[in-house]
């Protein structure tokens, strides 16, 4: 091989190598910094992770408190329904006896007025007696 070929190819060598040092200066720089971004990725997403965990707990929290409440919401107008279906029932057992004891009082008040009535138109009819110094 003649010389002139082969300083070409080792000046060709020499170039790519030269060529090749600022690529890999830069291939390390960006994989510093890619280390870097994945270090500080993993403790974000460790403390996002932690976030997550206190959020679902206080959520498990509230749902329960929530649940708690709405139970005893639930027996509270279930009892409140109960205690109106009684109410209801009461007064309308006081309202079929009232008006069972004024159609009675009624009756009676009637019959005895009607009696009354009788009684004074009877001594109201009566034809007047004579009196003893009107015969003679």
């Amino acid at each position: 091989m003649p010389v002139a070929l082969e300083v070409t190819l080792i000046l060709v060598l020499i170039a790519l190598a030269i060529g090749l040092l600022p690529l890999l200066f830069q291939l390390r720089t960006t994989a510093r910094g890619l280390d870097q971004f994945l270090l500080s990725a993993r403790r974000d997403l460790s403390q996002i992770a932690e976030d997550v965990h206190a959020s679902r707990l206080r959520m498990d929290h509230l749902a329960g408190t929530l649940q708690a409440t709405l139970t005893d919401l639930s027996t509270f107008t279930r009892s409140v329904g109960e205690v109106g279906q009684t109410v209801k029932e009461w007064h309308h057992r006081f309202r079929t006896t009232l008006e069972s004891a004024s159609r009675t009082v009624g009756g009676l008040l009637g019959g005895l007025s009607s009696v009354l009535a009788f009684f004074h138109s009877k001594s109201t009819q009566a034809p007047p007696k004579e009196h003893d110094h009107d015969r003679t």
